[in-house]
């Protein structure tokens, strides 16, 4: 079954400098393909002469457009007397230039463009690590090239949000790619007889906090149950996994949070996923909230 790719409008691009006309195309979700150089005298140098096709054509998605682009030859910084023409009409010198300005046609593209190398959307890929050291920010390879561009545009701003409920849940979303919910000035339940007095189901086994410089911070992952995956080998890679992933999230919290303040984890386990729980039996169960609970 073949499919058609998507047709876009071919924008008006003439009389636009190069880097516009470019910009224009990525606008449209079009690229640029092959540019061609014509001398025109009368014509701004470096501005778009003709393109290919013309606006209003509706073009193929994967589909580059070609522009005829003006340049002036070397020739016209050199005194009027080179600029005579030889009995053929010809001038040697003109084509002798004409060598070198193709030459350096590419070195002076390339500057013109420098300044798309700042923008995290437009920059090169291979230019992206050096532009992320700029806002301190270290590419995971594993990210998307757009989530690497996403992420560099919006490092300023996650900075000035740096320590606030505001600026760790997005942190978390878009570094860990988890959704959380964080509840200020609390702490853990810890054993109070009569109402909360089951270790490892309703209570926790910790020291005691200042809860107004504590938080927790709650997370209900969407995970496939365990016993959906068939062999062990891919419940063990799906473990790890899991593991490796709760681990970096704790991380990236101890990294974002006021260095002052405490912070719990909580990682909510779908009712079907927790473990069976047993009355604490010394060598047979005895992991609290694990296996086994006090109370």
């Amino acid at each position: 079954m073949s499919t058609t790719s998507l047709q876009i409008e071919v924008p008006k691009l003439t009389d636009l400098s190069v880097s516009k006309a470019r910009e224009r195309l990525s606008e449209s979700g079009l690229t640029l393909g092959e540019v061609t150089y014509h001398e025109d005298k009368e014509k701004e140098e470096g501005v778009v002469l003709t393109q290919e096709p013309e606006p209003g054509f509706l073009l193929n998605q994967d589909q580059p457009a070609h522009l005829t682009v003006v340049r002036r030859s070397y020739l016209q910084y050199l005194p009027a007397i080179y600029h005579q023409e030889d009995i053929s009409g010809g001038n040697l010198l003109k084509d002798f230039l004409q060598i070198f300005q193709h030459i350096f046609s590419g070195l002076e593209d390339k500057i013109d463009e420098v300044h798309t190398c700042l923008n995290p959307y437009q920059a090169p890929l291979d230019f992206l690590p050096w532009l992320a050291s700029w806002v301190d920010l270290v590419l995971d390879q594993t990210w998307t090239e757009e989530k690497k561009r996403s992420l560099i545009s919006i490092a300023v701003q996650l900075y000035e949000w740096r320590g606030t409920v505001k600026g760790l849940k997005r942190f978390l979303d878009c570094f860990g790619g988890i959704d959380v919910e964080i509840k200020e000035w609390v702490w853990p339940t810890g054993l109070i007889i009569g109402v909360h007095s089951t270790a490892g189901i309703d209570a926790n086994l910790m020291d005691d906090a200042d809860s107004a410089h504590c938080f927790i911070v709650e997370w209900e992952p969407e995970w496939r149950p365990i016993w959906e995956y068939t062999s062990i080998e891919e419940r063990k890679i799906e473990c790890e996994r899991r593991n490796n992933l709760i681990r970096r999230s704790r991380a990236l919290i101890d990294f974002q949070k006021p260095a002052h303040t405490r912070c719990y984890f909580k990682i909510k386990i779908p009712v079907e996923e927790r473990p069976n729980l047993f009355p604490m039996v010394i060598e047979v169960h005895s992991a609290i909230g694990s296996d086994c609970f006090i109370g």
